[in-house]
C-alpha cells in the first residue's frame, strides 16, 4: 500500500476530505505563458456561515498569474515578449466574518513532487492546491499563511476548526482586477 494511503487511513477524518480532492498541476490551472491569468473566488452565504460557526473567513478571492523573466531578471508580462523562464505568482484576499478589513497577501506557486503549493516569502507559510469537482481547493499549511510583509509583525491566518480548506470556483478576471493592482501595482 502506498505511504500516502497508509497516512490517510491512519488519520481517519482526513481520508474523506482527501478523497474528495486530488492533486492538480499548475499548468492544468493556467498555461505557462507570460501574461496568463486565472481568477477564482467564493463568498460564503449566510446558511454556510450558520452551519460553520467557527469559520472566520467569509470569502476568498484568489488570483494566479504567470510572469516571465528576461535574461536581466526583469518581469515580462506579455506572451510575445522575450523571456528566459517563467514563475507562477499569486495574490489572495480573505474577507473576514467579523466585517473588519479584508486580509491580503501574495507570493509564488510551485509544482512539487507531491503536488502544487503556493507560499509567502520569509517563511510565510501558504497553502496546497487541489482539484475539486467545481474548481480548486486551497488547503492551508499547518502554520497557516502570513498576511503582512516580511519586516512587519507576523500576522497569520491559521487553520481553525472550520478554516482549514477553502473551495473556490473560476470567475471572470474582472473580479481580481483590484486585487492584482493592490498586490502587484498593475
Amino acid at each position: 500500500m502506498p505511504r500516502r494511503a497508509i497516512g490517510l487511513l491512519l488519520s481517519g477524518c482526513f481520508l474523506t476530505s482527501a478523497a474528495a480532492a486530488q492533486d492538480v498541476k499548475l499548468a492544468e490551472i493556467l498555461p505557462d505563458t507570460p501574461g496568463a491569468r486565472a481568477c477564482f473566488a467564493r463568498s460564503y452565504d449566510a446558511e454556510h456561515m450558520r452551519a460553520h460557526p467557527q469559520q472566520r473567513v467569509a470569502g476568498v478571492t484568489f488570483l494566479m498569474r504567470v510572469v516571465g523573466f528576461d535574461d536581466k531578471g526583469e518581469w515580462v508580462l506579455k506572451p510575445d515578449g522575450k523571456y528566459k523562464y517563467t514563475r507562477y505568482h499569486f495574490a489572495i484576499r480573505f474577507a473576514r466574518r467579523d466585517g473588519k478589513r479584508a486580509q491580503t497577501t501574495s507570493g509564488e506557486c510551485q509544482q512539487g513532487e507531491n503536488g502544487s503549493s503556493c507560499y509567502v516569502e520569509c517563511d510565510g507559510g501558504g497553502f496546497g492546491l487541489e482539484k475539486s469537482s467545481d474548481g480548486l481547493l486551497l488547503r492551508l499549511a499547518q502554520d497557516g499563511i502570513r498576511i503582512d510583509d516580511c519586516d512587519e509583525k507576523d500576522v497569520r491566518l491559521k487553520p481553525g476548526s472550520d478554516d482549514k480548506a477553502f473551495r473556490v470556483e473560476k470567475v471572470a478576471q474582472a473580479q481580481c482586477s483590484a486585487l492584482e493592482r493592490e498586490s502587484f501595482g498593475e
